[in-house]
């Protein structure tokens, strides 16, 4: 199965591409999300740790649904985000039990962001049409 073995390697990057990455992190259509990522996710934050050597968070989450890509619902994702990367994007390091969107382009590249119920359905909905 390509996305377990995807699983089980992937201790993913978030891609630090400064202000860019974290306007496409933060305004981005579903339509967008889907053009740049090979599997989209939504997770919830199990566990936050940070890297001993490097300035990095590492979020582990349980998938509860998949958008796109194989299906992924009760696997563990593991997303290493540089620590900046909040503050950066103006965004808050989620907690434990936190509900986000994590998606994976074809280079293993990650973004992982807030995932609200109302985005979510639009995540959805979009799916639907692409079927």
């Amino acid at each position: 199965m390509i996305w377990r073995r995807l699983l089980a390697i992937a201790v993913l990057q978030v891609a630090a591409g400064g202000a860019h990455a974290c306007l496409f992190a933060t305004s981005t259509p579903p339509e967008g999300w889907y053009q740049w990522a090979s599997a989209l996710l939504a997770a919830d934050v199990t566990e936050i740790g940070k890297d001993q050597q490097k300035p990095v968070d590492v979020i582990t989450a349980r998938v509860v649904e998949s958008f796109k890509g194989p299906a992924a619902a009760h696997a563990t994702v593991t997303v290493r985000v540089p620590s900046r990367h909040w503050a950066s994007c103006k965004l808050e390091r989620p907690v434990v039990g936190a509900r986000v969107l994590v998606a994976i382009n074809p280079n293993s590249d990650a973004m992982l962001v807030p995932l609200s119920a109302s985005y979510a359905a639009l995540l959805r909905a979009h799916k639907a049409k692409q079927r």
